[in-house]
């Protein structure tokens, strides 16, 4: 009786345990490491030499944060490091933010650096290591961060032409009245001469033209410019006011170019023709200078226009400008374009910054992919309609993603909120795996009690009796 009750309860023991670990596969969830997102910005897009700089760096989590740390570099010719606040300390090419005793936690950290813009250029504000984004608490784990990194351009500063003032005029002394004159008797009127005949008019003498003399420099009345500069552009030769001839090679994706000039007569008119719709090859601008005389100088720019082309990535797709656009090309060309209306961005994606090539453009992230292998760009291909486009940065490859949407998601498992009925292949993987583990479930349970009875020579009837009980 005693080995009776002993296999009941080694049966009823394993039993409860198979229950166990199918409870424990049921409820078993995939746990996601916490992730915050490093966005830099700068409070303006047109930076001249000599501006103040603000760089606005934005730390966001769904979870809460506990702190922040983490090296940012730069290039200490372009821009000089100023402030930062109590939390941030800089030298000559990087800046530290170190905020890491917060009382409480946050969905949100943002700290303004300011700069000064100390020379013309372009350099890239870089987030390095070590770094650490820390979850609120007492642990304070690491989350894993994904960042953007912004390139700012400072323009040089233009020096505005002087203009010549005229000498104020000197006024004279008002006359001095003359005492009026003592009227003189009237003369005893002489008698009346006889008319002689009209002497015949002889023509009048054909008058010489004036001579027009030569203007020396920089004096009034002069037709010529005294300076001229083209914003990067080297003039060959160097610029002269006696020059009238000049070119140039450059790359670039303007359809105009930047030009600043000073005449030597401020009263001077100039007239620029041909500093518009620039195309790729030869192009000629023209400089007219008219005085107040009309007298006239004209001063030619010939131009040979690059479009730039740059190759990155392992060569499956080239980015190049085209009209201020940036294209890309594969097989077929891709206009990236701005997005029209931020409703149109698919749920659980971000607005993110990313560089393609030597442009920064827009980009959509998923708001769980801390590795950012794929974003979404909004794209035109050729004639068709603009749309969204997933593109993969290890791969190099563009797809439609309103075709590759479902696949996505699935590889990527609940990295995007919205989903669809069967979208999501990680949730129907479960669900297969919970059917067999029932199954199995019931299939061992079922082995058991069979071998049970066959050692105890029990029968149908008397487990119907054990049952009963």
């Amino acid at each position: 009786m005693a080995d009776k009750c002993f296999l009941k309860k080694q049966a009823l023991y394993i039993i409860i345990f198979l229950f166990f670990m199918a409870s424990c596969l049921i409820n078993g969830r995939n746990v996601q490491a916490s992730s915050a997102s490093v966005n830099v910005t700068a409070d303006s897009s047109n930076i001249t030499e000599g501006d103040t700089v603000y760089v606005i760096i934005t730390i966001t989590s769904k979870d809460e944060i506990g702190g922040f740390k983490g090296y940012f570099s730069y290039d200490n010719s372009v821009l000089k490091y100023i402030t930062g606040g109590s939390v941030t300390s800089g030298n000559d090419d990087e800046f530290l933010i170190t905020d890491t005793d917060k009382e409480s936690g946050t969905n949100r950290l943002k700290y303004a650096i300011k700069f000064t813009a100390r020379a013309s250029g372009s350099t890239t504000i870089m987030l390095k290591r070590p770094y650490a984004v820390y979850g609120s608490g007492d642990d304070k784990e690491e989350m894993s961060v994904s960042y953007s990194p912004l390139n700012i351009v400072v323009n040089p500063k233009k020096e505005k032409p002087a203009s010549t003032k005229k000498p104020k005029a000197t006024k004279l002394p008002k006359a001095t009245k003359l005492p009026k004159a003592t009227k003189l008797p009237k003369e005893t009127e002489l008698p009346k001469e006889t008319k002689l005949p009209k002497a015949t008019e002889l023509p009048l003498a054909t008058k010489k033209p004036e001579e027009t003399s030569v203007l020396p420099s920089y004096s009034p009345g002069s037709s010529r410019l005294k300076s001229l500069y083209v914003k990067d552009v080297v003039l060959s030769p160097l610029f002269s006011p006696d020059i009238y001839k000049y070119s140039s090679t450059i790359n670039t994706d303007s359809t105009s170019l930047d030009i600043a000039y000073e005449t030597e007569d401020a009263g001077a008119d100039v007239t620029i023709k041909g500093n518009g719709g620039l195309t790729e090859g030869k192009n000629t601008i023209k400089l007219i200078v008219k005085n107040i005389s009309g007298a006239k100088s004209v001063y030619k720019l010939v131009v040979k226009i690059k479009r730039k082309e740059i190759v990155f990535g392992n060569g499956n797709i080239k980015t190049f400008l085209r009209n201020g656009e940036v294209v890309l090309k594969a097989s077929d060309e891709y206009t990236v374009k701005e997005l029209p209306d931020k409703n149109l961005i698919p749920e659980g994606f971000g607005v993110t910054e990313m560089k393609l090539g030597e442009s920064v453009i827009k980009a959509c992230s998923s708001e769980n992919d801390t590795e950012h292998k794929f974003v979404l760009i909004y794209c035109k291909k050729e004639n068709n309609n603009p749309e969204f486009y997933l593109y993969d940065r290890e791969e190099f490859t563009l797809m439609p993603y309103a075709k590759v949407q479902s696949w996505y998601r699935g590889v990527n498992g609940n990295a995007v909120v919205a989903q669809e009925p069967g979208a999501n292949a990680e949730i129907q993987k479960l669900r297969y795996m919970l059917a067999i583990v029932v199954i199995i479930c019931l299939l061992l349970v079922i082995i058991i009690i069979s071998v049970y009875m066959h050692f105890r020579g029990m029968d149908k009837d008397d487990l119907s009796e054990i049952l009963n009980k």
